[in-house]
């Protein structure tokens, strides 16, 4: 066993420093590479719409294809479900993830902190309605401090990292107390002084996106999307 004691931030840095210097020419590094950038091809196609609601390829994609458009793109993924959906797909590099934890609901205070810490980003973050309901009062504290961002909800109408397991392990006859409401969360954030947008079909996102990021406000974007289990990606051989 290795114990180290050393500053936080020195540490992290000498650590970000051997990760990057390591020889692409490694085997392991080539290796990690691309089983990094594997996606399962059938998720090129568009998913099948008769779920009713955005597909999450679609909505990630469409915020992928945004921040690729922006200048010192920033993503911030949380949630259960989705928030994995994000991880996938949504490629760019600086990034704040709930990661291993587990842990949900922080997008939106992250957001703050990054906008406050980034004045010039483009910063979207993208979260669950169950996670976007631990703090959505933020907006509170946003729209008074002029920290604009962009939120993307992946509204299902459910703590759906629950009901995907309840799914797996009991069956849909079994599932239950994962439901919430389909809510306007849109609306809330207008009401706190915010900017609102709700999108109920793909071809409504991207424009929305857009709008949003020209209001300059903190803005959300409350999206219906299909109630589905989280990305598995495994690398072919």
């Amino acid at each position: 066993m290795l114990s180290v004691l050393a500053d936080p931030a020195f540490a992290a840095d000498q650590l970000s420093k051997a990760g990057w210097s390591r020889d692409p020419g490694d085997a392991w590094y080539r290796e990690a590479t691309r089983a990094i950038a594997y996606r399962p091809p059938e998720w090129e196609a568009l998913p099948s719409s008769d779920r009713g609601g955005v597909d999450p390829v679609t909505l990630c994609k469409t915020i992928d294809r945004t921040l690729r458009e922006a200048e010192k793109p920033l993503f911030i993924c949380d949630g259960g479900e989705i928030g994995q959906w994000g991880q996938c797909l949504v490629s760019t590099p600086r990034r704040i993830i709930n990661g291993v934890a587990g842990s949900i609901g922080a997008a939106i205070p992250f957001a703050l902190g990054a906008r406050a810490a980034n004045p010039q980003a483009a910063i979207i973050a993208l979260s669950g309605d169950g996670a976007f309901g631990f703090h959505m009062a933020e907006f509170d504290t946003a729209v008074r401090y002029g920290l604009a961002f962009v939120a993307v909800i992946g509204n299902d109408a459910a703590w759906n990292a629950e009901h995907q397991i309840q799914l797996r392990t009991y069956g849909a006859q079994r599932a239950h107390g994962c439901e919430l409401l389909p809510t306007r969360y849109d609306e809330v954030v207008k009401a706190l002084g915010g900017h609102g947008e709700l999108v109920t079909a793909a071809d409504q996102l991207l424009p929305a996106l857009e709008r949003a990021i020209g209001s300059g406000k903190p803005a959300c974007v409350n999206v219906l999307v299909q109630r589905v289990a989280a990305p598995v990606v495994r690398l072919s051989s």
